[in-house]
């Protein structure tokens, strides 16, 4: 099976949520026995220099890039408010480069399927169709119009919340006309799955959460003392709903919890981080920043926080966290599309006492560490294993 991979960010190497989700995949996949081709987006807010690019993997997935400013402009930005049969969020992505270098691509290989790694790349359906018979499948990361109408919930300026709403609107439009004209979409969650069919989705879909090699995660280290524990958060701080949850949490929750103990530190990582956020460092409270290497920020930490109230899809970090064996609390839409059982392989905490509780309970158990800690990597191993999410996608794309 050939398959081509229409990718909206340049997936090599992975390095945070999307690029992980669309590189394991597509690693999966080639285990599983199919050829896979990367034909991507490299934007501007997230360009990779082409000496970046490790030369084994760019040459496995035979990856080729456009250059794509996908910036929001504020002229334009102005002048869409007048279109109403428009979403500002697609357009920003129809680019004449990339349908031509697409429609090269098609003419040059035939392939079996047609990986759309995202909404945002549904305006090439047309120039897929055109030099192309394969399959086209849309890979829905979320329901991109939830994302918005959640932020748009969360904003307190009026202005900004209008603006927020109007955006959801035609963004939901769009993906309603746009949805039935793939051939099938692959979900990563239940959840997402029944949205898509409540929004008139009538194509297939299959549902298959993110994966991770989780044999190359060590087993987790059981503690042998709990009196003093480190939190952590790591996600890329240049994403709305990260920056919305990190601000909520050192406004709400951190205080509480520094009323009530001690014991705590509190580590925030993260590529893009605002200059702002290294003035709050204090004894328990350590700004990182980027970091290089994720499994290593992690190793000698407890607890990862999750502190999320928009969003959607599922979060590759915490699948991240599980395989790890950490002790994760979350907010239930944080937690969405994660098979977890609340109190067994992860806490579930949506106000801020119920997150400072949560914590602050933490303290000195070692035993609850240690048994939540063997369970989340028990369902990690059980549930995300890379391997064999990628045969069942082969399988569904067999099917199709």
């Amino acid at each position: 099976m050939k398959i081509l991979q229409l990718c909206l960010r340049v997936p090599l190497p992975p390095h945070d949520g999307a690029t992980i989700a669309i590189y394991n995949l597509a690693e999966s996949l080639t285990n599983a026995g199919a050829s896979v081709k990367m034909l991507s987006f490299n934007t501007k807010k997230h360009f990779i220099a082409d000496k970046n690019i490790p030369e084994i993997q760019k040459q496995k997935f035979d990856l080729e890039t456009v250059f794509v400013d996908a910036s929001v402009k504020i002229f334009p930005a102005l002048l869409n408010l007048f279109k109403k049969d428009e979403s500002y969020n697609i357009i920003r992505f129809d680019v004449e480069d990339f349908h031509l270098r697409l429609s090269q691509v098609l003419q040059k290989e035939t392939y079996d399927i047609i990986q759309f790694e995202g909404l945002f790349l549904s305006p090439y359906i047309e120039t897929a169709r055109k030099y192309s018979n394969a399959k086209l499948v849309l890979r829905a990361h979320n329901v991109e119009w939830l994302i918005w109408k959640r932020m748009a919930n969360a904003a307190a300026n009026p202005i900004k919340k209008k603006y927020l709403e109007l955006l959801t609107q035609r963004l939901r439009s769009y993906e309603q006309r746009v949805l039935n004209k793939f051939d099938a979409l692959v979900a990563l969650t239940p959840d997402d799955e029944n949205l898509l069919k409540q929004e008139g989705c009538t194509m297939p879909i299959y549902v298959a959460p993110v994966g991770l090699n989780t044999s190359s995660y060590p087993d987790a280290i059981l503690l042998q003392d709990a009196s003093k524990i480190d939190v952590f958060h790591l996600g890329s701080m240049d994403w709305m709903p990260n920056i919305e949850g990190v601000d909520w949490f050192l406004k709400k929750v951190w205080p509480l919890v520094i009323k009530k103990t001690n014991k705590v530190t509190l580590h925030l990582a993260g590529k893009k981080m605002d200059s702002a956020y290294f003035k709050l460092s204090n004894s328990h409270l350590n700004i990182e920043g980027e970091i290089v290497n994720s499994s290593a920020f992690m190793a000698d930490k407890q607890v990862m926080i999750v502190p999320l109230l928009s969003g959607g899809g599922m979060r590759v970090k915490i699948v991240e966290g599980l395989a790890a064996g950490k002790t994760i609390v979350s907010t239930t839409i944080g937690a969405e599309g994660i098979a977890y059982e609340h109190n067994k392989n992860l806490i579930i905490a949506d106000t801020p006492e119920e997150f400072c509780k949560a914590i602050v309970s933490l303290v000195g158990q070692t035993v609850t560490l240690n048994k939540i800690s063997l369970e989340a990597q028990k369902l990690a191993r059980s549930v995300y294993d890379n391997k064999n999410i990628g045969q069942s996608v082969a399988d569904f794309y067999n099917r199709i």
